[in-house]
């Protein structure tokens, strides 16, 4: 029995522990990314396995480590997808990528993270079913066999989602449980912690001058909707089109950008996305606990809040190419300290046996380039490990600490009290630490405004017009929200203010860069170095 189902067993009077994540995205979110849920009850699956749990993915598309696409994978791959009556479409890693690494004599580090896209495709003329990629995984591993480990080197590619929302539909494990069925379902309730216009009457976090510095700024990325126009949010604090060389680090795309009107998909109704607005509230809170801090916003979600995994390793594959750069070359305006991430899934396997997930690889060589990474625990009030928060280091877990790395860093959600956890919050050995979450007011795009009106409105002669709140609009720039989407950046936040108290960024070797993080992340969360 696996570590986690142990943690789930009943207690006492019998009562199970365990509550399994609602995974039921809205049509329009698995049509837009060619998602798939997959149902134990129904998926094939290859006896002597596991047992399989629910997970969100796409249909059409696997993911492979480049380094491992040998031609006897190859092979067994396009022998797969026959079997499935489909033809495989090898999307080739990225080769710019692959090129600028090459040059600068990083080509080992780009090799051991870059990934393969494999695309599915129907290969026929007569009516078929949509590609469904587990299917044709499940053929790949039949056909090399158990005993060879090159068969976890293929995997699906999971739908992320985002950690926190609006109205909390229960859709892909990350989106907000709070709508869901039971009590949690008041935190997406306006005026009990739901997405909602607030007033802010404090001033503005005031930073360091600029040319008083002591040291560099602190630099936190934030991958996640991009971050949307606000005062407290100019272009010389949040850097909104990263780069590494010329190539883009997440999506460019204007007419993508959530965070400018809100309304993506639905223009009909003019409603806001469910997780418009999201990057914008973190970056926020990370303005409200560390001012001194630059924000590097990386855009690898739209309002749907949902991200491919191949998507998401290809821009955190980018960014870590651009640390290394920066070591390498001796740029630290391309350093990034700390990496915040509102967003994950849950594996089809338990804890225990999830173990050919690609994001390991990224995230580990990230942390080897002192870059400290913090991820939410997800909504869903489950002990049901959800990644990358589930890469904590913690007892049984299959990612342990390591002397020459940051770990990542999972974080659960607080109630304004300070002291409870949100009813959401997800739980287990694997969460590292709890920060506020619920209730909390920070920025929206000033930009927003849905079709969403006032409840009352009336038009009175000498004074103007006269409403109730309007639900939807964010003129005013502020906003409440809940979920461990924002306990994380919080965390992340005060990683960023430690490391700038210190005035030591000056220094930033990996090797300095790793034991300043450690201690930093000692002293924050309690997790300990081990010994060289």
């Amino acid at each position: 029995m696996s570590s986690e189902e142990t943690a789930q067993q009943s207690t006492g009077g019998g009562t199970p522990r365990r509550r399994e994540p609602s995974l039921n995205p809205p049509p329009y979110v698995l049509n837009k990314h060619g998602g798939r849920v997959l149902d134990p009850a129904t998926a094939v699956h290859l006896p002597g396995r596991p047992a399989i749990r629910p997970t969100v993915y796409v249909g059409a598309r696997l993911l492979v480590r480049s380094s491992q696409l040998s031609d006897a994978v190859r092979a067994a791959l396009v022998t797969a997808a026959a079997q499935a009556g489909l033809r495989v479409v090898f999307d080739e890693a990225d080769g710019q990528l692959l090129e600028l690494a090459s040059s600068v004599g990083l080509a080992d580090l780009a090799a051991r993270v870059l990934t393969t896209r494999l695309r599915l495709e129907i290969d026929t003329d007569k009516p078929a079913s949509p590609p469904d990629s587990w299917q044709v995984l499940q053929n790949f591993r039949c056909i090399l066999g158990s005993a060879d480990p090159t068969s976890n080197e293929v995997t699906l590619d999971h739908l992320l989602t985002a950690t926190g929302g609006p109205h909390g539909a229960p859709y892909m494990g990350g989106a907000p449980y709070m709508g869901g069925a039971g009590v949690s379902s008041e935190y997406g309730v306006a005026g009990h912690g739901g997405r909602s216009p607030v007033t802010w009457i404090g001033a503005e976090p005031t930073r360091v001058p600029k040319g008083q510095e002591r040291c560099r700024r602190p630099v936190v990325a934030v991958l996640d909707t991009g971050v949307g126009r606000h005062p407290w949010l100019p272009e010389s604090i949040v850097k909104r089109h990263p780069k590494v060389g010329s190539l883009p680090i997440g999506e460019t795309d204007p007419a993508s950008n959530s965070e400018l009107s809100g309304r993506l998909d639905s223009p009909l109704e003019g409603t806001l996305d469910l997780d418009a607005g999201h990057g914008t509230f973190i970056s926020g809170l990370i303005r409200q606990v560390c001012p001194d801090a630059d924000i590097l916003a990386v855009r690898v979600m739209h309002g749907d809040g949902a991200v491919p995994e191949g998507d998401l390793l290809e821009a955190l594959n980018r960014l870590l190419l651009r640390q290394a750069l920066a070591l390498e070359l001796n740029k630290p305006d391309w350093l990034v300290d700390v990496i915040s991430l509102s967003l994950g899934y849950y594996h089809e396997l338990p804890a225990d046996y999830a173990y050919d997930q690609l994001l390991i690889e990224t995230l580990g060589a990230l942390g080897e380039y002192g870059v400290a990474v913090v991820a939410s625990a997800g909504n869903d009030s489950t002990p049901r490990h959800f990644y990358p928060a589930g890469f904590t280091p913690h007892a049984g877990g299959q990612v342990q600490a390591r002397y020459d790395a940051l770990p990542v860093v999972s974080v659960g959600a607080l109630n304004p009290d300070l002291k409870s956890i949100a009813l959401f919050s997800n739980a287990g050995n694997w969460v590292t630490c709890h920060r506020q979450g619920a209730a909390l007011v920070s920025t929206m795009p000033t930009t927003f405004d849905g079709s969403l009106q006032p409840l009352a409105s009336i038009r009175v002669h000498g004074e103007g017009t006269r409403t109730t709140i309007d639900p939807d609009n964010f003129h005013g720039g502020f906003s409440i929200w809940s979920g461990t989407s924002f306990a994380a950046p919080i965390l992340a936040a005060e990683i960023a203010k430690a490391l700038w108290n210190s005035g030591t960024l000056d220094t930033s070797d990996a090797s300095t860069m790793v034991s300043r993080g450690w201690e930093v992340l000692n002293g924050l969360t309690g997790l300990e170095r081990p010994q060289p």
